[in-house]
């Protein structure tokens, strides 16, 4: 849509700062991303890498993007949807945000997500479905929340809690 025609095959085109500046409101209109997927998206749409970053500063200086608040909305969305602190840390590193972000996104939403709480609903809902005694079944449980992004010490927590019930 935004990408004009280039005469050379392969050549990217060439947006003006006002056009990258559209495109880029227009991507955060939709959701919010961090300052390294922004330059990923807009790079390529100019020649003149001084205007992705021209628009890229004027995002940052009118508050449009802001790398904090992406770590703290991508953790709690995350964590609702039963992604553990390993899983969330691990892709907010592959997005581009600064580790600095990502523990004051963790210290923010350490009031609202509470990890053993997530760990026991996750073990539930697929202890329905599995025979805890049985080591296989067990050991599928543990992979997994390993996967979900949970240590193993919050696994073993939630599967004593879940078996003193």
């Amino acid at each position: 849509m935004w990408q004009k025609k280039s005469n050379k095959v392969g050549e990217p085109a060439d947006l003006t700062v006002a056009d990258l500046k559209r495109k880029a409101v227009e991507l955060l209109a939709r959701r919010e991303y961090s300052y390294a997927e922004l330059e990923k998206k807009l790079l390529p749409l100019t020649q003149n890498e001084e205007n992705a970053y021209t628009a890229l500063e004027w995002l940052l200086e009118h508050g449009l993007q802001n790398d904090e608040r992406f770590a703290c909305s991508y953790v709690r969305s995350k964590a609702l949807s039963g992604y553990g602190p390993i899983r969330i840390r691990m892709e907010l590193n592959q997005k581009g945000v600064a580790a600095k972000w990502v523990n004051a996104a963790f210290e923010e939403c350490e009031q609202e997500v509470n990890w053993p709480q997530l760990v026991d609903q996750l073990i539930e809902k697929k202890g329905r479905t599995l025979d805890m005694t049985n080591p296989k079944d067990k050991n599928k449980l543990l992979g997994y929340l390993q996967r979900r992004g949970f240590n193993l010490d919050q696994i073993y927590a939630g599967l004593d809690r879940y078996q003193n019930q």
